[in-house]
């Protein structure tokens, strides 16, 4: 009896102690990472309400990525169409679908998840080069610094550079942003950070290129016309909207009149800054090793370029590029030489 007793002892405990590391198992899944934060083993990846968390190394330390959307882009509402005279509707076209069109019948380009790359639903017109003529997106002479495309920041992979304006924790208020190509925007977003809003675009030229642009501020009348048709603004959630149709835009658009974080916001977050990102669809970037991998969203990463180097940007505009300091003092780069 007494050995009997004893054995029934033991496995109570035992079970105890399994319970116990099964609920702190179920309790560390549970608890979202937060982004830049600490974790323990690089390359761990946690998935927590929709999002998925990446531990990488950053410097010496291990920190938790942003958080990506497991599903990164979520199609907009349609209206349901008018019924036809045959008594039939009209179908509704799939945004990722190869037959979608512009509202002026463009050519457009599809990301083809089967396929794993862009397709075009048409045949796309030759492209004329430089792809954005001088001073036709920015004034670049405006800008003190730049960021480079193709670099880890804040913990996470940044297809797109960019640049700013101002130093950190401080502000510029008027800074025009404008349509450098004729196009449709195929992609919007909108959210708040620190309470500010944001916005940003992705603008596809129908022989293949895609501007992504980010930390938009103030919308023109026209580019706010296409974001309202979008979830409304939520703090740190930048997830995708596809717009479908797609809107066509024409060169010279106003697409900004100011970018970046404000006042009140913190002094780290504050500063006239914008996302700036060209991609060339028509296939993945050459100097992109075929297994790269990161966290960033394929469609964007391994199609991205190095806008100041090429035949992207005009003469006068990588002369007055090549002049800027780095924002961050990281010379890094998958895309740049």
């Amino acid at each position: 009896m007494r050995s009997g007793g004893v054995t029934k002892v033991r496995a109570a405990i035992a079970l105890f102690v399994i319970s116990m590391s099964l609920l702190a198992t179920v309790g560390a899944v549970a608890a979202a990472p937060k982004a830049g934060t600490a974790c323990k083993k690089a390359s761990t990846k946690v998935t927590n309400n929709g999002y998925v968390f990446t531990c990488l190394k950053s410097g010496k330390k291990l920190i938790w990525s942003k958080g990506i959307p497991t599903k990164k882009i979520t199609p907009l509402p349609t209206a349901k169409p008018t019924p036809s005279q045959s008594g039939q509707d009209n179908p509704t076209p799939s945004p990722s679908s190869s037959n979608s069109q512009s509202s002026n019948n463009q050519v457009t380009w599809d990301w083809m998840d089967n396929q794993g790359k862009w397709v075009a639903n048409g045949t796309p017109p030759a492209c004329t080069f430089p792809i954005i003529p001088a001073g036709s997106l920015l004034d670049f002479t405006k800008p003190v610094s730049l960021l480079q495309p193709g670099q880890v920041r804040g913990g996470s992979y940044k297809p797109h550079g960019g640049f700013r304006w101002s130093a950190y924790g401080t502000y510029i208020e008027s800074t025009k942003i404008s349509v450098p190509f004729d196009g449709v925007v195929t992609v919007a977003w909108q959210y708040k950070t620190e309470g500010a809003y944001q916005f940003g675009v992705n603008i596809v030229n129908p022989c293949g290129f895609m501007l992504r642009l980010g930390h938009l501020r103030v919308a023109s009348p026209q580019f706010a016309a296409i974001l309202e048709k979008l979830p409304p603004a939520i703090e740190m959630d930048s997830r995708e909207s596809y717009i479908n149709p797609p809107v066509a835009v024409k060169a010279g658009d106003v697409i900004a009149t100011a970018v970046g974080i404000p006042p009140p916001a913190s002094a780290d977050a504050m500063g006239t800054f914008f996302d700036f990102g060209l991609l060339d669809l028509r296939a993945p970037n050459p100097v992109v090793p075929a297994d790269f991998t990161s966290n960033a969203d394929a469609r964007y990463a391994k199609y991205s370029l190095c806008w100041y180097q090429g035949n992207y940007l005009s003469d006068s505009d990588k002369a007055l590029v090549a002049k800027m300091p780095l924002s961050n003092g990281d010379s890094t780069s998958t895309y740049c030489k």
